[in-house]
């Protein structure tokens, strides 16, 4: 299989090689902006979210430059949470496929001290860690960073709101002052470009507009609910389809406490996962969701930005997001690896204006479809709701009657080149 816009990069052949094995075709817009320049050690202020493709853009030039004979830590990834550290060391060492000599190594809290320290002992070139472990093994000293050539803070934005600010602070200043700093977030909050100032020379900022993120193979729609039927609408869906996995997204924590259990009063498989579990519970929650024995997860947003899990079916806004970022956020967590994903958004009447919102910042077509909490939803619902993205006398996709009012502004839709989907 020929990679001939990775080649553009100038990779080497067992990176090519690897990507190839990986089903990876095309860069995706992030990818396309920050690998050339990370590639000639330039600092970096990139503005991606999730769903984008930002760890391949800052691993692939990570792996490239390391010496598999050099044993010292070469290159150190934080990650805000242990399941982003997992998930962004296993992309990494999938990328070290035919990278003989190269070790990559995850260090985060809730595994014994004991077996990292271990681990540490095979000498890995990339560490990717939480900010508070990786903190206690520059305090026992069973590391150094002294040898540093890349640093790379993921997520910057969620580890400076978790408090992290001063263990990355203390991070930074045990690796050498040259090397290359590069940031990933997916706000640029004051408090971000604040640190940004403090470590970086010269940073080059990247930022990745909403119309060109990786959704293109999710199919979206939205319903408007009437009265207290939104639980009930979606027991409906959720049996009527009987989607594989199924992920919900809610406003709160105590909401998504209590809609998992509704569900399962229901006789759904569910399971809540938000910011007050302990990260056993966690654990346990997100194990369950990825071998199946819970099949519904309901979760917070800043619970789920660490999840990766591939084959999600269908991702539900409950309550609608805030802004077009959570959206694009939310939805993204299915539709990955090129493959088909479905996105319905539960919105009230007063809700409208925030939909339309988000259609405009985000380019995207999100279809009505009316869905009735005591009747099966058929695959092609012939009722439509008055939508956003049909002009008026305009026939809709879902409807053979044409619409009597126009609603906010026409999208057309066109499917892109594959994109490369890694990390989160």
């Amino acid at each position: 299989m020929t990679i001939t816009n990775f080649e553009n990069f100038k990779l080497s052949p067992e990176m090519l090689r690897g990507l190839s094995k990986m089903g990876f075709s095309d860069p995706t817009p992030v990818q396309e902006k920050a690998i050339a320049p990370m590639m000639e050690q330039k600092d970096l202020l990139v503005q991606a979210p999730t769903g984008t493709g930002k760890t391949g853009a800052f691993g692939i030039p990570i792996v490239e430059r390391v010496e598999p004979g050099n044993n010292g830590i070469q290159a150190v990834i934080l990650c805000p949470t242990r399941e982003l550290a997992i998930q962004t060391a296993a992309v990494f060492k999938r990328l070290t496929a035919f990278k003989p000599g190269i070790r990559v190594l995850a260090l985060y809290g809730g595994e014994p001290i004991g077996r990292q320290i271990a681990a540490l002992r095979r000498r890995p070139q990339i560490i990717v860690a939480t900010p508070g472990r990786m903190l206690d093994h520059i305090h026992r000293r069973t590391t150094r960073l002294g040898q540093v050539r890349q640093v790379v803070l993921d997520e910057a934005d969620r580890m400076l709101d978790m408090g992290f600010r001063d263990d990355m602070d203390e991070i930074l200043g045990n690796a050498p002052e040259r090397r290359q700093t590069v940031l990933f977030s997916a706000t640029l909050s004051n408090e971000v470009k604040r640190i940004a100032a403090a470590y970086q020379t010269d940073a080059q900022t990247i930022q990745v507009r909403q119309e060109t993120l990786t959704v293109d193979c999710v199919q979206q729609f939205y319903s408007e609910i009437r009265g207290r039927t939104k639980t009930s609408t979606l027991v409906q869906l959720l049996r009527d389809k009987n989607f594989h996995l199924s992920l919900v997204f809610v406003a709160t924590k105590s909401m998504a406490d209590e809609l998992a259990k509704q569900l399962e009063s229901n006789g759904l498989r569910a399971g809540a996962l938000h910011g007050d579990l302990q990260q056993r519970q966690r654990d346990k929650v997100m194990a369950s969701y990825r071998n199946g024995q819970v099949n519904v997860l309901v979760a917070t947003d800043v619970a789920a930005r660490g999840i990766d899990v591939n084959n999600i079916d269908v991702v539900v806004n409950y309550d609608i997001p805030q802004d077009s970022d959570s959206y694009v956020h939310r939805i993204g967590r299915t539709g990955r690896a090129n493959q088909a994903g479905l996105a319905y958004t539960f919105i009230y009447h007063k809700e409208r204006s925030r939909l339309q919102q988000i259609m405009s910042a985000t380019k995207a077509v999100i279809r009505p479809v009316a869905l009735d909490p005591g009747q099966p939803i058929p695959e092609k619902n012939p009722a439509v709701l008055v939508g956003f993205d049909s002009g008026a006398g305009r026939r809709s996709a879902w409807s053979d009657k044409p619409q009597q009012r126009r609603r906010g502004r026409s999208n057309s839709h066109h499917s892109k080149k594959s994109r490369m989907q890694m990390g989160a």
